[in-house]
């Protein structure tokens, strides 16, 4: 136990919270306030030897007033560390950000539809606070806030949301208490044992950010996932607390041998009743579900195929927790709540450590091997000093694998962040078997040496057992990238362990949401936009694989080469924000709007807008009733490693009244969609041809490729990937 240190220890920095911790909750911050007994404990504590005292609060600088005016010389980090008072002095450690004032005006609209509701706004911070809108209302403004927050981030990458104790907050990316932590360490006498104490999920940050020895205190009446080590029940215990360290101190070696009485472990540590047999590692994890009774979260195909297996093999999903701390990457292993109602697995996640945002995810990863694969060459950057990130990551998350699983553990590999694991993990001695699936294409092999570092890339790929890809086209490059890469050996090691196994959808959830979902709201406004007219879909996300402008100048020639379809037909585009904070995005969105501007300038009239561009997200039962609307659904990325829009498009049809799907011969889907109209997105003409064609064709020319692309769709199942998958690695 770490009691002793504590009390003999040389130099202490106690890191306080304020409202939760300290003093007890009010229905506002203004409304909580230090009373005398809390002050005098302060006071006691800040005059034992040895003890530096510091207050972590997410108040705004203006709300601590009182304790400045009690406490001169007491350092303070408000609003999350954003600002820092020490020596009477308050500085700034990070810039006022004037872009929340957007997410701010949307979160006060939504505060007023919900009585009660009360947005705070902070320096570098927003938060909307729920605590006093009736309980019944909860789940509403949750899943409000997040769609219009979510949304927002996307353009906006240097923030984050935050769920917080019943409400919500969008912050700098940097405005965190580890960050507050580290500025208390370094104003505190060196070497000095911290000890940190908080209640809320933002505190998690002070938690991680502990080194060995040191103490973190959750305060919370039950227990509940933290990083702290031990909890404390409330605000009267902790006083007791720190009373019992104030005694301790002042008397050592006597009060400080028996340990405090009331404190307790924070969680019982992990007991699993197998050793894993399974480890997922992907770059992300999926979203966890806060613990306790929850409404039920959406979840991906991916992550719906996977959750099964992992329950059926005690399995743990390993990832990114989507944060960048210092030092980072320590494990931080969570077995799922029963109450959320999902399938039970185990989640580790840990964070990066500073810099690795910037130089392995949206550098080496985003910026070279997403281009390079897709085979946009004159989009590729290579850096040296990212390469060596990404090979420092990679051996990572393999030391992180093995802490996880253990080294007999079956390890499933996703995607091209993380192609040189299997490769680290062979060198760390792993005895499970170790699968690898690329979700994205594989180029030919004039493309994939003008990597540097090509052969030694493709060689720790095939260091898996097994290598799943989603087409012929891209196990064919693979293998011929091998042959010409690494020679006649290579090219056996590729044959023999890759396979094409295709990704699927959740096809009866799309069937199903397609009937049941939304009539009302934006869709009853599509409907009447439509007017009658027939409706031409395209859903992507906004990048430069999808062939968005391309699609676009396609359209434009349907209505000039085929002027009958003036005014009877409307083509909605939602692209999906992604990657903002890449240069190529920002200025790929300026090209698609002014695309769209100059066709509904050219071809429309009062009452018709040829194009309708929709910039934003839609939940699945929205997507699958627009799917059902559409009459042609358009797919026309320049390459793709599968595309489930097609997919996930045939499978919200009417199979008595289907509509059209027009492909790009170009993604994976359409070596087994071979009966949807497949084209060229590279040629307008052709496909505004198809298009034409798609648009005139009878219901009963429409039935029969249908029925057949149904079948594909029901057969190539996310769960028959995952069972296929695994299937071939244990065989």
């Amino acid at each position: 136990m770490p009691w002793q240190q504590l009390v003999t220890a040389p130099h202490v920095l106690a890191v306080i919270d304020l409202d939760g911790t300290l003093i007890p909750f009010a229905p506002t911050p203004q409304e909580a306030r230090v009373d005398s007994d809390t002050a005098a404990l302060l006071a006691e504590l800040m005059a034992v030897p040895g003890v530096t005292v510091g207050i972590s609060t997410g108040r705004q600088r203006e709300l601590v007033v009182e304790l400045e005016q009690l406490f001169p010389a007491l350092p303070i980090a408000a609003e999350h560390g954003v600002w820092r008072r020490s020596e009477g002095m308050w500085s700034a450690a990070l810039a006022a950000i004037p872009q929340l004032d957007e997410i701010e005006a949307s979160l006060r609209a939504l505060a007023a539809k919900h009585p009660g509701a009360l947005v705070e706004r902070k320096s570098c911070s927003v938060c909307l606070h729920w605590r006093r809108v009736d309980a019944a209302h909860h789940d509403l403004i949750t899943v409000a806030a997040e769609v219009i927050v979510d949304e927002w981030l996307e353009t906006h990458q240097q923030l984050e949301r935050l769920p917080v104790i019943e409400a919500l907050e969008v912050r700098h990316r940097a405005a965190h208490k580890g960050g507050a932590l580290s500025w208390l360490r370094s104003i505190a006498p060196p070497g000095a044992c911290v000890l940190a104490i908080g209640d809320d999920i933002t505190d998690e940050d002070m938690f991680v950010s502990l080194r060995e020895g040191e103490v973190g205190i959750l305060v919370a009446e039950h227990a509940r996932r933290t990083q702290a080590q031990f909890r404390l029940p409330g605000p009267p215990a902790v006083h007791r607390f720190l009373r019992w360290l104030i005694d301790a101190r002042n008397s050592q070696p006597l009060l400080g041998a028996s340990g405090p009485t009331e404190i307790e472990p924070a969680r019982v540590a992990r007991k699993r009743s197998v050793e894993a047999r399974l480890v997922v590692a992907s770059n992300r994890l999926p979203a966890a579900p806060a613990p306790g009774p929850q409404r039920q979260r959406e979840v991906g195909g991916l992550v719906s195929a996977l959750m099964p297996v992992l329950a059926e093999t005690s399995g743990i999903w390993l990832g990114w927790s989507g944060a960048e701390r210092d030092p980072g990457l320590r494990l931080r292993v969570e077995d799922s709540d029963p109450s959320t109602g999902t399938p039970a697995f185990t989640r580790a996640q840990f964070d990066y450590p500073p810099t690795w945002r910037e130089r392995f995810y949206a550098g080496f990863c985003n910026q070279a091997l997403w281009p390079l694969l897709h085979g946009f060459t004159t989009r590729v950057r290579y850096h040296d000093d990212e390469w060596n990130c990404y090979a420092d990551a990679n051996h990572a998350y393999a030391r992180l694998i093995g802490e996880a699983g253990g080294r007999s553990a079956d390890v499933w590999i996703q995607d091209f962040h993380l192609m040189l694991v299997g490769r680290e993990l062979r060198r760390a001695n792993h005895t499970g078997r170790i699968g690898f699936y690329l979700h994205v294409p594989w180029p030919p092999l004039d493309i994939w040496e003008t990597l540097p570092w090509a052969a030694e890339a493709i060689a720790a790929v095939l260091d898996h057992d097994l290598v799943g890809v989603q087409s012929k086209r891209w196990a064919d490059n693979m293998i011929a990238s091998a042959r010409g890469l690494l020679g006649a050996e290579g090219e056996g090691r590729a044959r023999d362990r890759v396979r094409v196994i295709p990704v699927g959808i959740d096809p009866e959830r799309f069937a199903e949401s397609s009937l049941s979902g939304p009539t009302g709201g934006e869709l009853g406004s599509f409907e009447a936009m439509l007017g009658g007219r027939q409706l031409i879909l395209g859903v992507d996300r906004l990048d430069y694989s999808k062939g968005i402008p391309e699609r676009l100048e396609a359209f434009a020639r349907l209505l000039e080469q085929f002027p009958e379809w003036r005014g009877k037909v409307s083509f909605v585009q939602v692209s999906v924000p992604t990657r903002s904070e890449v240069p190529e995005y920002a200025e790929l969105r300026s090209r698609v709007e002014a695309l769209v501007g100059r066709i509904n300038g050219a071809y429309g009239e009062a009452d018709w807008t040829p194009v309708r561009y929709l910039y934003r997200s839609y939940d699945q039962a929205t997507l699958a009733r627009l799917y059902r609307l559409a009459a042609v659904c358009l797919v026309t990325p320049l390459c793709d490693g599968m595309n489930l829009v097609a997919k996930e498009y045939v499978a919200s049809q009417d199979p008595e009244n289907p509509g059209v799907l027009v492909l790009s011969k170009f993604c994976g889907a359409a070596e087994r969609m071979t009966l949807a109209q497949l084209v060229n997105p590279y040629h307008a003409d052709g496909v505004a041809a198809e298009l034409d064609a798609a648009l005139r064709m009878s219901r009963e020319d429409r039935i029969p490729p249908h029925r057949a692309l149904r079948t594909v769709v029901w057969t190539d199942t996310a769960s028959a990937w995952a069972k296929s998958f695994l299937d071939a690695l244990r065989a």
